[in-house]
């Protein structure tokens, strides 16, 4: 009975043997690293910006009138003093005839004056008229100087308004939208053409109160817009006065000289605040760890992770912070597969 005994934990044993043999190993994670170093960064404010026109009028004639001729349609580009359209010229013409016919009549009538006083004057001096009826005619002819001057100021407003049937653009730009057509009776109020500029070209946006010492008149800021890329630009108006939300308004100008950038578009300002210590990483270095974002420093070939705040996202780069050290070797490949205290092999 005995000897059955003791073969039977023979067999036992040797079987525990066999089976403490057959477990593995746990494989050690292969994984290639980085060696991090602090780096002093500005770190900007991102906000959305609007660009608008610097220059976005809507013209309207200065004088009353049907619409004779259009020189221009939407979409032109026109030069300062450019012709834009014309009114119907016939009444301000009649004017001016009139006036210039009325001016040539007083001159006439001046001139017989002239010659009235200078005759009365050797009258005079021979005693054969009275001193008033000098004075008469002297008083007649000062009277028809204000005359004539009158008509010139009258003939020079006609001739004023006769030039404004013709409206002009008062600088270089885009016909961004045309309300007119030939035929319209046009009144000092009517619209006629948006005229705007593209270049340069405004980005309006807003910062909070608290980031006002980084804001500055003179300063450059960055836009990036999506499809045209990102342009730089300089703040030219901080407002002097914050809104209801305590959000002030800044406008910088960019240089818009192939015109992709169009009034009504939007971008994200990108305006450089306060600078701190961070830590450069491949953007596949940080993984999530439940909630946290982390990373995974190597140390005697074991991983610990460390918890991190991702501050700036550049092109496939992050920015961190985080109970880092210069020297910390930060796992990258492979470092959503760690575990903590897990073995690893550097490549």
């Amino acid at each position: 009975m005995m000897v059955l005994i003791l073969a039977a934990l023979l067999l036992f044993l040797h079987s525990c043997h066999r089976q403490e043999q057959s477990v593995p190993k746990p494989q050690a994670i292969r994984v290639s690293t980085v060696t991090v170093k602090g780096e002093e960064i500005s770190v900007p404010y991102e906000t959305k910006a609007y660009l608008e026109a610097e220059k976005d009028v809507v013209l309207r004639p200065e004088v009353n009138g049907r619409v004779l001729e259009l020189y221009v349609d939407e979409g032109s580009y026109v030069k300062r003093g450019q012709r834009l359209l014309k009114i119907d010229p016939s009444q301000y013409e009649n004017t001016v005839r009139q006036l210039e016919a009325q001016l040539q009549q007083a001159r006439v009538q001046y001139q017989n004056l002239e010659d009235i006083v200078r005759r009365r004057e050797l009258l005079f001096q021979k005693d054969l008229i009275a001193k008033e009826d000098l004075q008469n005619v002297k008083t007649q002819l000062r009277s028809q100087e204000e005359v004539i001057r009158s008509i010139k100021a009258q003939l020079d407003n006609a001739r004023l308004e006769l030039s404004k049937t013709v409206l002009r653009a008062p600088f270089d730009g885009y016909i961004a939208q045309r309300m007119v057509n030939v035929g319209d009776y046009l009144t000092v109020q009517s619209p006629t053409f948006r005229l705007v500029t593209l270049d340069p070209i405004k980005a309006v946006f807003q910062v909070p109160q608290e980031l006002l010492p980084y804001v500055k008149e003179g300063m450059e800021i960055s836009l990036r817009v999506e499809g045209v890329g990102e342009r730089k630009g300089k703040v030219f108006f901080v407002s002097p006065v914050a809104d209801n939300n305590r959000m002030i308004t800044v406008k910088a100008l960019l240089a818009n000289d192939n015109r992709q950038l169009k009034p009504g578009m939007y971008g994200v300002v990108s305006i450089p605040t306060q600078k701190l210590t961070l830590f450069r990483l491949p953007e596949n270095a940080v993984v999530l760890r439940g909630t946290q974002k982390v990373v995974w420093r190597i140390s005697q070939n074991t991983a610990q992770p460390v918890n991190v705040e991702v501050v700036l996202h550049q092109n496939g780069t992050v920015y961190v912070r985080g109970d880092l050290k210069d020297g910390d070797r930060i796992a990258v490949e492979n470092a959503f597969l760690l575990r903590e205290g897990a073995k690893v092999e550097e490549r």
